[in-house]
């Protein structure tokens, strides 16, 4: 019982704050997600949403930033 309690603690783990997108529609999100400049800076998380790590956000905003499109700072 116990080595099966400790081998469960392993099994999720929390990987700390992420920032969620949220595209306008699914078409956008296409859109975005087929640019190769942004494509290692996000994970896809749903037909509208991606997920961005604190450490990708500055540079995500500056590739969104050549496609036309600008990501406010959250204040």
């Amino acid at each position: 019982m116990l080595a099966d309690a400790a081998s469960r603690t392993e099994k999720v783990r929390d990987l700390g704050t992420c920032h969620l997108l949220e595209c306008v529609d699914e078409a956008q999100a296409v859109v975005i997600t087929k640019d190769r400049s942004v494509g290692a800076l996000y994970s896809r998380i749903g037909p509208r949403h991606l997920m961005v790590t604190p450490g990708d956000l500055s540079a995500l905003r500056a590739a969104l930033l050549k496609l036309g499109y600008v990501l406010p700072e959250r204040t």
